[in-house]
């Protein structure tokens, strides 16, 4: 399927996007894999091809997949970067976190899970404990079972898990991007927690910027929960959700944190929690960068 733009301020932005991601690719390399997985045959096809005289509609589901799983293969580059580097772009569109959700969820399941299966890890069963009905990711399978659900890691009895002859939905865990709270530093930036207390984003003079899980934040002024907020001990529904989704909204974050690249790591065996899982993907990344001046790497997080 070939995708039209007005113009190539899009495709442009998101191909410079793409080359930040990697020290080591080159502008033409993005261009050209970029046009291809748009549905043309070279850069040149997409520059001069004729234009829609309207606005792109947002990319369907399946496209989305398709052009950020085609890029991932063609440059070599995380598809979670990939991701959030085509929709910084503005490449798909205006999508909202639940349409990024929705597609991080999918690449996991094609590319990460595979099928679903009576005791295979990464598997939608149901939580039958205390009536709670609840659906959660399947982590290992036997007495007792390990699960991840949408707040956190727990254990289960074998007999208090169920597996649905139709397989349910895959979602994002909400522990791995939904704020908890968020810290003022004394430079007057903010900086957005999650429940583990492991950064997610920055924000400094209106912009925006992700943030690598395994730093320690210092120079905090203040730090601000939600839930307190909102008067309740529930942070991830309800009054507290809703008004963590509205401070995202009101800066404009409608994509995901690095924190949510951890989930992969979670199903590892010797992977018991959150910071565990962050640093096997510190491991895997292999990031060598220099902390911000406000910032240094936690060393509660055990790395390899």
């Amino acid at each position: 399927m070939r995708i039209q733009f007005p113009d190539l301020a899009r495709p442009k932005q998101a191909a410079k996007n793409l080359v930040r991601m990697s020290p080591d690719l080159q502008l033409s390399a993005a261009h050209e894999a970029l046009a291809h997985v748009l549905g043309y045959r070279d850069w040149h096809e997409l520059s001069s091809s004729p234009r829609s005289n309207t606005s792109t509609a947002p990319f369907e589901a399946d496209d989305a997949l398709r052009v950020v799983l085609g890029l991932a293969d063609a440059l070599g580059l995380p598809d979670p970067d990939v991701q959030y580097a085509i929709s910084k772009a503005r490449l798909l569109q205006h999508w909202s976190i639940d349409n990024h959700l929705s597609l991080r969820s999918a690449i996991w399941r094609q590319r990460v899970f595979g099928p679903p299966g009576r005791g295979k890890p990464g598997t939608i069963v149901r939580d039958k404990a205390y009536g709670a009905n609840e659906p959660a990711y399947l982590r290992q399978a036997g007495r007792p079972t390990y699960l991840l659900f949408d707040t956190g890691m727990g254990v289960r009895a074998d007999f208090e898990v169920a597996v649905p002859r139709i397989p349910l939905a895959d979602f994002v865990p909400s522990r791995l991007w939904l704020p908890y709270g968020y810290w003022t530093l004394q430079d007057g930036s903010e900086v957005i927690f999650a429940r583990d207390y492991l950064p997610m984003w920055r924000i400094a003079e209106g912009t925006v910027e992700r943030l690598d899980p395994w730093l320690w934040i210092n120079g905090i002024a203040r730090e601000f929960h939600f839930s307190q907020s909102a008067a309740t001990v529930v942070w991830a529904s309800g009054p507290a959700r809703e008004l963590a989704l509205r401070y995202l909204e009101e800066r404009r974050i409608f994509e995901l944190p690095k924190l949510v690249d951890v989930m992969p790591h979670l199903f590892e065996v010797d992977v018991e929690a959150i910071a565990d899982g962050v640093g096997k993907l510190r491991e895997q990344r292999g990031d060598g960068q220099t902390p911000p001046a406000y910032a240094e790497i936690n060393t509660r997080i055990s790395f390899g």
